[in-house]
């Protein structure tokens, strides 16, 4: 059954308005809800306009088809600048490749080259830091979440065996420490 405290600022107003109550401008809603049962109203009348006022709340208010074209088209040009904005966001690859007898990262499209430079640095058995892979210079290009991707996809592959280790940079607080498999 509906209650007083069911109903929005807004209803409350309207119901008052009937029994010629007042409210002051800073009147909260549980201000209003005491000076509406302050005022003497028969409870079945009360009871029957709360029941009113709950069915108004409860109505969905219908859409005109110009307002329903008018939130398509905001809807799409929202679409759009998602689309625009993910175009301008690159989740930042990059291309291993040979230069005077040592490999050379640029930027390309296939995390797969990240992954297999880590491995080329690092033999199985050894291991590294955290801050010690994020300081090598040809890393350094690479955004953090790109290398945090990479580091768990090593992990996973089996690459890798992670250790706490002592790093002050830790991927997801407490990879420290990575070692080859």
């Amino acid at each position: 059954m509906a209650d007083l405290k069911d109903l929005t600022v807004p209803l409350l107003d309207k119901l008052a308005k009937e029994y010629h109550i007042t409210f002051k401008s800073n009147d909260k809603k549980k201000d209003k809800i005491l000076k509406i049962k302050e005022a003497n109203i028969d409870p079945t009348q009360l009871k029957t306009l709360i029941n009113k006022y709950a069915a108004k709340k409860k109505k969905s208010k219908r859409i005109s088809s110009d307002q329903f074209s008018e939130l398509k088209g905001r809807i799409k040009l929202l679409e759009d600048q998602v689309k625009f904005l993910m175009s301008k966001i690159s989740f930042s690859e990059i291309e291993l490749y040979e230069e005077d007898n040592r490999d050379v990262i640029t930027i390309s499209s296939d995390l797969g080259d990240i992954k297999r430079f880590i491995k080329s640095i690092i033999s199985p058995g050894e291991s590294i830091t955290i801050d010690e892979l994020i300081e090598i210079k040809q890393l350094q290009k690479i955004p953090l979440i790109t290398l945090k991707h990479v580091i768990y996809d090593l992990i996973e592959e089996n690459a890798f065996e992670a250790i706490e280790g002592n790093s002050r940079q830790k991927i997801g607080t407490k990879i420290g420490m990575l070692k080859r498999n």
